[in-house]
């Protein structure tokens, strides 16, 4: 049974539970001692039903619909236009106070060594030696005005995960820029805590990379719970964007912690290939990963509160606890007032 409140998604599976128990139940015919057997054409219809039933089928055909991969390269290509001179104008802060500028971070981060180092240090070498207090602050505000578009790509792709109308006007804008200065926060709570982790290199290296890494996974959870009721406008609960939330710190977590083991060797193979600018596809390829985790880990979150929705309102019979809050809930009335009405039947007399 699908949810009924209006703004959230449904996927009819209520037509697909019945094509499976058809199929299921429908004796094909008696087999040996008497047992009723099901033929093969039934036996893949039924599969491809319980596919479309289960959480993996309901989250595929999700991504298509939303064509949530494109999506993902938007991120991945603003994250790349908007997010680096960021990191640049911070780690141009870095440089003036450690000494360290961006290049000795990512090497850090990714767990760097040799040639992948060399390499990424050419990158973000700074060729100043010195750098004025004027023109880093205007570095640093203009590089934190640009984010604010990795702001609007990740709320349009929330409010499509949970088919919210779209939220557009300043004051969208100023949440977007919010969320640039706590991503800024963020990002510099990541390095220090990797940085942390690295410190006990040599001695107890394992358990404090492992703890660095649920840290790291914790940080996440932590912050992507609160972007999406930031960004989404409070138009969804917080118990309703915790699943989410849940799977994207998971997942960031998981995939941090094989960053340091494969980006090295994979840096270092580009590099030695095509030089300084297999790095930077090698960055690429990794932030594209690393959208695809955060958007799909929303998108399970989504589908599993929206079972856990249909499975309390099963139990509770009529009661249908709605995931929209107050805002979210005008929103959509405004929504389904701006949208045209269906025009009438047309009467056709007989002569």
């Amino acid at each position: 049974m699908a949810p009924s409140w209006p703004g959230f998604a449904s996927d009819e599976r209520g037509a697909q539970l019945g094509t499976l128990c058809e199929y299921v139940h429908k004796p094909s015919g008696a087999g040996q001692n008497g047992s009723v057997s099901m033929s093969p054409r039934r036996r893949v219809a039924a599969s491809r039903a319980w596919w479309a039933q289960s959480l993996g089928g309901s989250g595929w055909r999700r991504i298509r619909e939303l064509d949530l991969d494109t999506h993902a390269l938007a991120f991945c290509a603003q994250q790349v236009l908007c997010t680096a001179p960021l990191i640049v104008a911070m780690s141009a802060v870095m440089q003036r106070e450690t000494g360290n500028g961006g290049g000795y971070i990512l090497t850090r981060f990714f767990g760097l060594r040799g040639q992948s180092a060399q390499a990424v240090n050419r990158l973000f070498g700074n060729s100043a030696p010195s750098i004025s207090t004027f023109a880093l602050v205007l570095a640093f505000v203009t590089a934190l005005i640009f984010s604010t578009s990795v702001g609007a790509v990740q709320q349009r792709a929330f409010e499509m995960i949970w088919t919210l109308p779209r939220a557009n006007g300043f004051r969208s804008y100023l949440r977007q820029l919010g969320w640039a200065v706590v991503l800024g926060i963020y990002s510099i709570a990541m390095l220090m805590v990797g940085r942390v982790g690295r410190s006990f290199e040599g001695y107890a290296e394992r358990p404090f990379a492992v703890l660095a890494a649920i840290t790291q996974g914790a940080l996440t959870f932590a912050f992507y719970w609160w972007s999406q009721r930031w960004l989404l406008g409070r138009r969804l609960t917080w118990r309703a964007l915790l699943p989410g939330a849940i799977c994207v710190g998971i997942g960031t977590a998981i995939l941090f912690r094989l960053t340091r083991v494969i980006m090295p060797g994979q840096i270092s193979w580009q590099v030695h290939a095509y030089g300084v600018i297999g790095a930077v596809f090698v960055l690429s390829v990794w932030l594209m990963i690393l959208s695809g985790v955060i958007f799909g880990g929303i998108l399970l979150g989504a589908l599993i509160t929206e079972r856990r929705a249909d499975a309390e309102k099963m139990e509770a019979g009529d009661t249908d606890e709605s995931p929209l809050t107050l805002e979210g809930l005008q929103s959509a009335e405004s929504r389904s007032e701006e949208l045209p009405a269906a025009p009438p039947p047309q009467e056709f007399s007989s002569t």
